[in-house]
């Protein structure tokens, strides 16, 4: 049988080879062919699978430098490309060392004798192995946390496991309870096991029963880095005796032995990304209380989603966002202790008064009569908006975070952010996924008939708002003066015309505003404005034809930053009148947007966000002469974007090669952030990415906007569909400002003690964040907003 034949096939039937249902599932797949290849491809699978005692040697034989490594006992010489295929190998035959992994390793992409036949230099080869981009990977919102400081120890040990025969290793680090030692990388370890350590090169330093005696040690973790690993354990029932040894032991040669520093270096740079993601946080953190159904009680504000927090504003500036989780959709939501829908919305202005409409995917799907109107009609409002909403159940102990330095916080302080979470029972993460040309899309795929007047079932003033708390995530203040929430209305003098607005927030030389129906003012275009509402209460200021400059606007033209334009000579009828408003009621703005202020709620807030982390965000960091890719953040929620990350935990990093590689979008992404400013708005960039569906490999990257027109886009998605698995991911950039190393300078005043080189590279690190993108899965959206149906597999038609 060729080689190349049945390649696919084989692969994945190789994993369930001697199973139960091998033969059922053998049947399915080989349904195609006839007996006599069905024939001879379990015979080839039978040979690839027989187990294998060749010593495999590729010194002199590839473009690469060879090491010894070591596997069941035998031991080869292997460059880093074979080691990388042999440990891919392992996993399609079980853990065993096999024929067809040695025929495997004698055809790697840097073989010599390959790269002679494909006619590739080792020049071109060693090119192509050069554009690898590999990150880190920080898991937010975990903490290695230890009880007591670890000592830099080196010594010989011996262990030996429930079989009870020897083994060599290597103390790296030790504590009174746990240590961390350095094994052959062939040995296998799992958490929860249970081993014996007797310590014989401390036994020739010192006469202690103890040493000689051994003891018992659990597996806790396991590190591994290139062609080592370690294994982390925690002492198991210690006599008095040996605590006593032990602490003596370590503490008579603190001044002689490094203090390790890992954990704490560890916690610097998860709190540090922590520092610069939250801020730039686009979509809204929301916590729930454990009622049924469960009621909101707080949003965490965050300098990016102020505009989806306003959104949810009345024209009394009353926020509704409470009323969009009402009761019936709550008991829906609480049924799953996670879970994730999309919310469609839109406002409706009837006399001078704003209504909120809101559909969920679930409840569109309980009325199909109303879906089609709702999406005809709501799509044609300027205030139409999709959300995406993540949950999962949490409580208040998720805000508790492990570290041996002491706490910093004062007991009252830490009893008050208890109080306030103590009824804590589920977090969300609500995002607006709203893309460019949405409303066109829903337009054309949705045409307007019907009676709008069907939709005030999905009216929410009909319910309650219950009371909740909006908490400001505490950060560096990176604008030059406050700004106020405040909603009021504005008129826009546009072409002799008044457009009617409403102030999102506003600040003595600015104001951010929504406007009813898209505009044609671009970025530097000077706009006059009238505040009616304000005029009334303000009969010294003559708040008409006020001169504002553009500084910035979504892609939309909905929403618009300005900036008060001074005269010469004069002083600007906003700016003064502004200065007097915030003079005169400085409280009262300032519980709007705050509420109630508890000390540290914020960071527990963040914490108990953080540690799912619903989204995944990527950091560009500055190199010298150009922007990267650097670091990638996840929590311990699976995510659709991690096919894409490659992300081994195992080693923290992270291999974006080909998701990076793909339409040039590393030198986009570059690009698009050399033109952001801090304080600009974060902008969204829409990708698909297309997954081979039998191979799980990346086959294609398309940036949304390199597409001339929806409609060829979506003829692209169409055409994906035969390829592979199709997904859309909604990419907000933010540029970010400096670091906010007050948050983390107990742990690097401690890091600095004992190892100052250390501290110094972390700061280098931090302060070399150029950037930070929010990644969320918009997929389910995509295919709703082009009218396409989901099969099992993800194979989508046109629905009719």
């Amino acid at each position: 049988m060729p080689d190349t034949k049945h390649n696919a096939i084989i692969e994945r039937l190789l994993p369930v080879m001697g199973s139960s249902d091998f033969n059922q599932v053998f049947s399915r797949a080989t349904q195609d062919l006839s007996n006599n290849e069905r024939f001879l491809l379990k015979m080839e699978m039978n040979r690839l699978s027989a187990p294998c005692q060749r010593l495999i040697d590729l010194r002199g034989k590839v473009d690469g430098d060879c090491q010894e490594f070591h596997y069941q006992g035998i031991s080869h010489f292997l460059d880093a490309v074979a080691i990388k295929v042999f440990k891919q190998q392992l996993k399609l035959y079980r853990d065993q060392y096999t024929l067809g992994i040695y025929e495997k390793l004698q055809t790697t992409e840097n073989n010599l004798k390959v790269m002679q036949k494909n006619n590739v230099s080792p020049q071109q080869a060693a090119a192509r192995r050069q554009k690898s981009i590999i990150a880190r990977a920080v898991r937010l919102g975990h903490y290695i946390g230890r009880s007591e400081e670890r000592m830099h120890l080196t010594a010989p040990l011996k262990m030996a496991g429930v079989d009870g025969v020897l083994f060599d290793a290597r103390t790296s680090n030790m504590s009174v309870s746990g240590l961390r030692a350095k094994v052959d990388r062939q040995r296998v370890f799992t958490p929860g096991e249970h081993y014996f350590i007797y310590f014989t090169g401390l036994e020739k330093e010192f006469v202690n029963r103890i040493l000689s005696a051994g003891c018992e040690y659990q597996v806790v973790g396991i590190d591994q880095k290139d062609d080592q690993q370690w294994v982390r354990m925690i002492v198991v029932d210690p006599s008095e005796e040996f605590n006593s040894f032990f602490a003596t032991f370590l503490n008579s040669y603190r001044g002689r032995y490094r203090v390790d520093v890992d954990n704490i270096t560890a916690a610097v740079i998860t709190k540090g990304y922590e520092q610069y993601l939250m801020p730039r946080l686009s979509s809204i953190p929301l916590y729930f209380s454990g009622e049924l159904p469960a009621q909101l009680c707080y949003a965490l504000a965050t300098q990016n989603n102020l505009d989806a927090l306003s959104y949810w504003r009345d024209e009394n500036n009353n926020s509704h966002l409470s009323q969009l989780f009402h009761p019936p959709r709550m008991m829906r939501y609480q049924a799953t202790s996670q879970g994730e829908s999309l919310i469609y919305c839109f406002t409706h202005t009837a006399n001078n008064k704003l209504f909120f409409y809101s559909a969920s995917s679930e409840e569109l799907a309980e009325h199909p009569e109303l879906k089609e109107l709702y999406f005809a009609f709501g799509s044609r409002k300027p205030s139409w908006k999709i959300f995406k909403f993540q949950w999962q159940t949490a409580q208040a102990s998720d805000a508790e975070v492990s570290s041996p330095l002491p706490k910093k916080d004062s007991k009252i302080s830490l009893e008050r952010v208890s109080k306030a979470l103590e009824n804590l029972a589920m977090v969300g993460l609500l995002s607006d996924i709203t893309s460019q040309y949405v409303d066109q899309t829903y337009q054309h795929h949705y045409p307007l008939t019907g009676n709008p007047n069907k939709l005030a079932l999905f009216n929410q003033s009909k319910q309650a708002i219950p009371p909740f708390e909006q908490v400001n995530y505490k950060y560096l203040q990176l604008r030059k003066e406050m700004r106020y929430q405040y909603r009021s209305l504005v008129e826009v003098e546009l072409e002799g015309n008044k457009e009617a607005a409403w102030t999102s927030d506003f600040s003595v030389s600015g104001m951010k505003i929504e406007v009813e129906a898209p505009l044609s003012y671009e970025t530097g275009d000077t706009v006059s404005l009238a505040l009616p509402q304000f005029q009334k209460i303000a009969k010294n200021f003559e708040l008409v034809n006020l001169k504002y400059l553009v500084t910035n606007c979504n892609v939309s033209h909905t929403i618009y930053n300005l900036k008060a334009l001074e005269q010469k000579g004069q002083t600007h009828q906003g700016s003064r009148f502004f200065t007097q408003l915030i003079d005169n009621n400085l409280n009262k703005l300032a519980t709007v947007p705050e509420g109630k202020i508890v000390a540290g709620l914020s960071d527990a807030l963040r914490q108990i966000v953080c540690a799912p982390l619903f989204c995944r965000a990527m950091f560009i960091n500055k190199v010298p002469g150009s922007l990267d890719v650097g670091c990638i953040a996840y929590g311990s929620l699976g995510h659709s974007a991690d096919e894409l990350f490659n992300i081994d935990t195992s080693t923290h990093k992270a291999d974006l090669s080909q998701l990076l590689a793909s339409d040039n979008l590393a030198s986009f992404l570059a690009t698009q952030l050399r033109s952001h400013a801090p304080s600009d708005n974060p902008e969204k960039i829409e990708i698909i990415a297309v997954i081979h569906k039998r191979k799980d490999k990346l086959v294609s990257v398309r940036n949304a906007e390199s597409f001339s027109s929806p409609s060829q886009l979506r003829e692209f998605v169409n055409l994906s569909l035969g390829r592979g698995l199709v997904h859309c991911f909604s990419l907000q950039l933010s540029r970010v400002g400096r670091p906010d190393t007050e948050y983390i300078q107990r742990e690097l005043d401690y890091i600095s003690h004992y190892a100052i080189h250390r501290a110094k590279q972390l700061e280098d690190e931090l302060w070399s964040v150029a950037g930070v993108i929010e990644v969320t899965d918009v997929t389910e959206e995509l295919m709703q907003r082009f009218n396409l149906s989901v099969t099992s597999e993800q194979e989508l038609s046109l629905s009719s």
